[in-house]
């Protein structure tokens, strides 16, 4: 296991409700059952305006999580993050020592 931080942009027109479910799957994504093991943590940005357009968005909500992962574990988070249609970009980064 490894120091990761996972940053995560969101369509911004998403309902609250629709944005918290997804914001969920993807915590379970990161680190499954997390709540039990405490080893991660989200910090939400909110909306910001971003440097351009992506698929003709201006904004996108932010997440920023920093998680113990199994690194073998990396190829099928982003993955499953690439095919999702409510992300807009995600950033998976290990954490210096």
């Amino acid at each position: 296991m490894r120091d990761y931080e996972v940053t995560v942009v969101i369509q911004p027109q998403l309902e609250e409700a629709e944005r918290a479910q997804l914001i969920e799957r993807l915590s379970n994504l990161l680190v499954p059952g997390s709540k039990e093991g405490g080893n991660l943590t989200a910090n939400h940005w909110g909306v910001r305006q971003l440097a351009y357009p992506i698929r003709k968005f201006q904004e996108g909500y932010y997440v920023l999580y920093e998680a113990k992962i199994d690194p073998t574990r990396i190829r099928e988070i982003e993955r499953s993050m690439q095919y999702n249609e409510d992300v807009l970009r995600y950033l998976v980064v290990r954490k210096g020592e």
